[in-house]
């Protein structure tokens, strides 16, 4: 087999080395731990698989951030999506420090790309926002579909269902300890921000374990528009506290292990009015079992809970600032996994499996007087049955799979009323079709092809009002999914060991696009229909330059057009898909400087978006540029010991721009902190 190298176009990332990175393929999957290196363990990525690989022998994109980048880059909203924001193809947009990301992938909205904790799917707008990112020891962006080895998350609070059309983004949890090693950090910074953590890790026999705590509160700028439902009176604030314990135990084999993660996240503040204040707790738990039960077979099993308890006090502003209820939402999601691997014939891969997921869903009103009523009472769950097949012919690789999914949705209770429509299931077949020629050491073409769906959502189905003089959202029980198409090709290029340089086109499509209409305007009734369609098709492109005195610069821009074809409303025929910035830029340095001081600086820019596809009432944002920096200190090191002081730098040119339902970014803050290991 030819040596290959493959480039991964990120930031403070070095490029592999195909010649260096072992041949998977070729080792038995029982006792391949102890076969490779940890160097060489760390070069591999899961996600196209479920299991480790080659990068040589990824037919889609997929980037890898490592702990050490996730320790450089800055975060100002400490939410794990800004991780992503500099990487190309992802519109990163949290709304502020108590918010979501409201972002957009490959020129879809932020409903078509999922996220995973360590393979098991979690919440791609409010998990970002809880779980730590000391947990984390790698993130993997995966791009293009990836419907068919992993499901979309069915979520029925915030925004709903979520869907890996445009690709799927898998946060990998440390699993193994090779050194003991004990943090304390401290730091400060603009808006009456505070935050400390301790953390530890070590190895005891054969248990890794690894314990964090971490408490941090902040102010944050005023926002809304003058009387509208999310303006503020006073400043906001937020307080979290975050807990987490992650162990694994090896058992016969460094290769046979349990391992459990377990997280607790308590968050609170208020929302700019005195009546306005929130409480939120989230337990995020996960389970594995990984075993090479022989030669050629590799076997794991995954499980999940994430509960997530979101109280909310309501005022009824702009009238009055006192308080009307208290709206407590209560969610449950427990997904499931089970993946076998086969190694067969010449470098091929089987991989098949079924996975599941349950959900439980409440939502409670308890007035000012405490009375409490029932909102919403419902539950769903989730098949999957999956196989794929990758092999490798010389320079070529080939892929090819299939997966069966059937969601069943039950309603017992919506928006306080007893639904028609009491039960919903759909059953749909999807596919995936990649391949990837090494056509030499440094160049490679790729392209892949799958497909997609996504449910409806609940009120969606069953609606919000049984009466047609009351408002809200009338029921329709014969929406179809959206089904979706993705498409991408591309090629990979080291131009030198110091140059990489990565092209790729993406072609999105959604048909059975749900749309939702008006109905009436007195009462304020709407439907959601299967009335349209939606397509968004751009490009990325990505240069790194590291030369070998460990500097690196880096620069990409990613454009998309897209457009949502509904021809029963002329209002919204031929507009933008929400969410999605016609164009995306990114350029960066990171500089290693005398005196172990290292600096970074990046910049970010967004083109023109919207927030609806209704042209009369939407409204744009974008056409603005960020500039973020990060400068890192080692103040000496001692008995196996360092401190190491960081300053963050946010927004330099104080760029305070607009965001979607009313939110504004606070423009320049700071914040300095003290990390002490040993």
């Amino acid at each position: 087999m030819k040596p290959h190298r493959l480039a991964f176009f990120l930031f403070g990332l070095p490029a592999l080395s195909w010649a260096d990175t072992p041949a998977i393929e070729n080792l038995p999957l029982a006792g391949f731990v102890d076969a490779i290196s940890l160097e060489q363990l760390g070069t591999l990525v899961v996600t196209d698989t479920k299991l480790g690989q080659a990068p040589d022998s990824v037919t889609q994109q997929i980037l890898v951030l490592r702990s050490d980048e996730i320790e450089r880059l800055p975060t100002p909203n400490r939410n794990l999506a800004e991780l992503m924001r500099h990487t190309s193809g992802q519109f990163v947009n949290v709304l502020s420090r108590n918010d979501a990301n409201w972002g957009a992938y490959a020129g879809l909205g932020p409903k078509y790309n999922s996220y995973l904790l360590d393979g098991l799917p979690i919440d791609s707008f409010v998990d970002a926002i809880s779980l730590d990112s000391a947990a984390i020891e790698r993130v993997e962006v995966h791009k293009g579909p990836a419907s068919v080895l992993y499901s979309g998350y069915l979520s029925m609070d915030f925004v709903g269902n979520e869907t890996p059309l445009a690709g799927t983004t898998n946060f990998v949890l440390r699993n193994r300890v090779d050194e003991a090693q004990t943090r304390f950090a401290a730091g400060a910074g603009s808006y009456g921000t505070f935050a400390g953590s301790a953390y530890t890790q070590g190895r005891s026999g054969a248990l890794s374990y690894m314990l964090s705590a971490r408490h941090e509160r902040s102010d944050y700028t005023p926002y809304g528009t003058r009387g509208s439902w999310l303006h503020t009176v006073q400043t906001p604030r937020y307080e979290k506290d975050r807990a987490f314990a992650n162990l694994s135990y090896a058992l016969d084999r460094p290769d046979h292990t349990l391992s459990l993660f377990y997280q607790r996240t308590f968050q609170q503040g208020n929302m700019g009015r005195p009546n306005r204040d929130f409480e939120h707790h989230y337990d995020t738990f996960n389970f594995a079992y990984n075993n090479p039960f022989a030669t050629d077979w590799h076997l794991q099993f995954k499980y999940g809970e994430r509960r997530y308890d979101r109280r909310f006090a309501n005022d009824a502003f702009p009238a009055s600032l006192a308080l009307v209820n208290l709206e407590n939402t209560r969610q449950t999601i427990r997904p499931a996994d089970l993946t076998f691997s086969h190694r067969h014939g010449q470098d091929a891969l089987l991989t098949l499996g079924v996975d599941a997921q349950w959900v439980d869903y409440a939502t409670d009103l308890r007035s000012a007087s405490g009375a409490t009523s029932r909102e919403n009472r419902a539950e769903a769950r989730s098949t999957g049955y999956f196989v794929q097949e990758k092999i490798r012919l010389d320079e070529w690789i080939l892929r090819g799979g299939l997966r069966r999914n059937t969601l069943h949705n039950d309603y017992a209770l919506l928006g306080g009323n007893t639904p028609e429509v009491r039960a919903a299931s759909w059953s749909k077949n999807l596919w995936s079709l990649g391949t990837r020629y090494n056509m030499h050491p440094g160049l490679a073409f790729y392209a892949n092809a799958g497909s997609s769906f996504m449910a409806p959502t609940a009120k969606q189905i069953g609606g919000t009002v049984s009466s047609l003089q009351a408002s809200g959202e009338l029921a329709n029980p014969n929406l179809k999914p959206e089904s979706g198409i993705g498409r991408d090709l591309g090629v990979a290029w080291q131009a030198s060991r110091e140059l990489a340089i990565d092209l790729r086109a993406y072609l999105n499509t959604i048909g059975d696009a749900i749309v939702t209409n008006i109905v009436s305007a007195a009462p304020s009734q709407v439907r959601s229909v299967n009335a349209g369609s939606a397509r968004a098709a751009g490009y990325e492109v990505d240069a790194r330059y590291s030369p070998a005195s460990g500097n690196t610069v880096f620069a990409n821009v990613t454009r998309t057009h897209s457009r949502v074809s509904d021809p029963v409303n002329a209002a919204q025929d031929g507009s933008a898909i929400p969410f999605a910035p016609d164009t995306l830029a990114n350029a960066g340095l990171s500089l290693r400087l005398p005196g172990e001081l290292t600096a970074s600086a990046y910049y970010h820019w967004v083109g023109r978006y919207y927030d609806s596809t209704d042209r009369g009432s939407r409204l744009a944002y974008g056409h603005f540029g960020v500039v973020n920096a990060r400068l890192q200190k080692s103040l000496g090191r001692q008995g196996g010991g360092e401190a190491r002081l960081t300053l963050d730098l946010n927004n330099l040119t104080d760029r305070q721009y607009r965001m979607p339902f009313d939110f504004r970014d606070p423009g320049f803050n700071a914040f300095v902190g003290l990390d002490v290991r040993y």
